[in-house]
């Protein structure tokens, strides 16, 4: 599908291709080939649902992929679950939450011109309805815990007016893991810990592994619960505590040192969770994910090999994330899954699991994929080039006087062959890739 032409206008390009519909690939759907027990038993309790997304993690850093970081406890649950090896998401921090919340791409939410700022008027339209809204009214209860940006500046924007119960955490992207300072340009800092709508000035840099195990400990566990763990680790600042740090010292590179560390802090936060979630009986019946929000930014420790690029780029070192499902509902564990997954699926596929499918899901962008972790190939049939649009970044835009910028398109192209040629040739349908390839040749 073309791009459609923007004259007069000024684009920053932050985004990457998107999938517009999805078909299996030659794949009998048949009950042996899910991957998961019939979770919508009458009488059963639908099952609990922890999403974590962390912020920034490389695609190669992460144990199982081979890393010098130690990640023991991610590197078990992604082994006992299915790991997502062709799994996508935004190159940047908020459309890739925004579409986690809403399973539409961030060209149909306003978020596409990068990065909510903290002195932006902006936030996620209040008219869209999210994945906690959907889950809480489906009996569900909902919790947050860590970073939102996805924007604050009226009070309907707030993560407790978008459907979590409660919130502990930061509403910008970046601030002090410590002292919770966040600033957006020397000129315009603040507190940045916030209990629902009010400061916590009390608490420390510990919170979120304290009130995970807080919400563990006081929910009722035979109502279902959604925990959303958003993790700032390891985005910038790099700051870690010391008995983490020590665990590198060996490492000649500063950066990779203090991200490193961080990422043994999110795997150890990750594993005490769990540890809770066994010991107060939700364990048995949950399904916990594992996303990185996007890809590993090379010049604060990140690493994307064998993956070309980072964090902010079209390539797919920007937008390929380590990804995992986990959990004792799954019928076949221990799977490498090569299904093409996007951040913008979870969002009808876990309303789905919860017993409360989309009821109009063509107006979704993303796909229920429960299904298809093991049963094998979705293949983007269609695919659109999603710029991020906005006149607010005229000195930095690829596109300028009307014309794109060659490396840029050249940059998409790429990266859509080379995702789409990996499963055409898979199966056999190399026509398909030629019908594509001379479709996006008229781009550039």
């Amino acid at each position: 599908m073309r791009a459609p032409w923007l004259p007069g206008l000024t684009v920053f390009c932050m985004a990457v291709l998107s999938c517009l519909s999805c078909v299996s690939m030659g794949l009998p759907n048949t009950a042996e080939d899910t991957a998961y027990k019939n979770t919508s038993d009458k009488g059963r309790v639908p099952p609990h649902i922890i999403f974590v997304m962390v912020d920034d993690q490389g695609y190669s850093d992460v144990g199982y992929h081979g890393s010098d970081i130690h990640t023991p406890v991610l590197d078990q649950l992604a082994a006992e679950g299915v790991k997502l090896e062709n799994y996508y998401v935004q190159p940047i921090c908020s459309p890739s939450r925004s579409q986690l919340m809403t399973g539409r791409y961030q060209i149909h939410t306003g978020l596409q011109h990068s990065i909510i700022r903290s002195r932006q008027p902006l936030c996620l339209p209040p008219d869209t309805p999210t994945l906690p809204e959907r889950l809480w009214q489906a009996g569900y209860s909902t919790h947050m815990v860590g970073k939102w940006h996805l924007g604050f500046c009226r009070p309907e924007c707030l993560p407790t007016a978008r459907g979590f119960q409660s919130f502990l955490g930061s509403l910008t992207g970046s601030g002090d893991h410590f002292s919770f300072q966040s600033c957006d340009g020397a000129e315009a800092c603040g507190f940045d810990l916030h209990d629902g709508e009010r400061p916590a000035w009390e608490l420390s840099g510990n919170y979120s592994t304290l009130e995970l195990i807080y919400i563990l400990r006081t929910h009722d566990r035979r109502k279902p619960l959604f925990l959303y763990v958003a993790l700032q680790a390891a985005h910038t600042p790099l700051q870690a505590p010391a008995h983490l740090l020590q665990r590198y010292h060996s490492l000649g590179n500063r950066l990779r040192r203090h991200y490193a560390a961080m990422l043994s802090g999110v795997d150890e936060a990750v594993g005490e969770m769990v540890e809770e979630m066994r010991d107060q009986g939700y364990y048995a019946n949950s399904v916990l994910i594992y996303s990185s929000d996007n890809g590993g930014q090379p010049l604060s420790g990140g690493c994307n090999w064998p993956l070309r690029g980072g964090k902010g780029s079209y390539w797919e070192g920007g937008v390929r994330a380590v990804g995992f499902v986990h959990s004792p509902l799954l019928e076949r564990k221990r799977e490498v899954s090569r299904a093409l997954i996007h951040v913008s699926d979870w969002y009808p596929t876990l309303l789905a699991l919860a017993g409360s499918p989309e009821a109009e899901p063509r107006r979704l962008d993303g796909y229920d994929v429960w299904g298809k972790f093991r049963s094998g190939f979705i293949f983007c049939m269609v695919m659109m080039v999603s710029p991020n649009c906005t006149p607010n970044f005229a000195p930095k835009s690829p596109i300028a006087g009307n014309n794109w910028s060659k490396t840029r398109q050249r940059t998409i192209v790429e990266v859509t062959l080379n995702i789409v040629t990996k499963y055409a040739t898979l199966a056999g349908q190399q026509h398909v890739y030629r019908r594509l390839e001379d479709s996006l040749a008229t781009l550039i």
